[in-house]
C-alpha cells in the first residue's frame, strides 16, 4: 500500500546516519529556515507559538553540538538581528557577521536578472 510518506521514507535510507553530529548541524540548518518561514507566515505579529516551539529545538541541539555559522541562515534572520540575539540569548557561542557581510549575503541570494 502506498503512503504520501513513503517517498520521505526511502530518503531517510534504512540506516541512521553515519555522522550524528552532521545529522544534528543538517537539522539545525532547517529548522533555522524554518523559523525564518514561521516568522514570515506571523506577519505583523512577528512572533508565533510555533516560533517559540522552533527557538526551543534550536537553542536545545545548538547546546548539544555548536551554533549553525551565519552563511547557512536565512537573510531576513540575519538582517533583523534575530539569529544573533537568539543564540546570545542562549549563552550559545557564535560568530556574528558583519553589516557588509549580511548585505552581500542578501546580494549573493538574489536570482539573477537576465535581459
Amino acid at each position: 500500500m502506498e503512503h504520501r510518506w513513503d517517498a520521505g521514507i526511502t530518503a531517510a535510507g534504512e540506516q541512521p546516519p553515519a555522522d550524528l553530529l552532521a545529522a544534528v548541524a543538517e537539522e539545525l540548518i532547517a529548522l533555522w529556515n524554518d523559523l525564518a518561514e514561521a516568522m514570515r507566515r506571523a506577519g505583523a505579529q512577528s512572533w508565533t507559538v510555533e516560533c517559540d516551539g522552533l527557538v526551543v529545538r534550536i537553542v536545545m541541539l545548538s547546546r548539544l553540538t555548536a551554533a549553525t555559522s551565519w552563511q547557512w541562515i536565512p537573510v531576513p534572520l540575519l538582517a533583523s538581528g534575530a539569529y544573533q540575539s537568539i543564540l546570545q540569548s542562549a549563552g550559545i557561542a557564535f560568530t556574528a557577521p558583519s553589516h557588509a557581510e549580511i548585505n552581500g549575503a542578501n546580494l549573493a541570494r538574489l536570482p539573477a536578472v537576465h535581459g
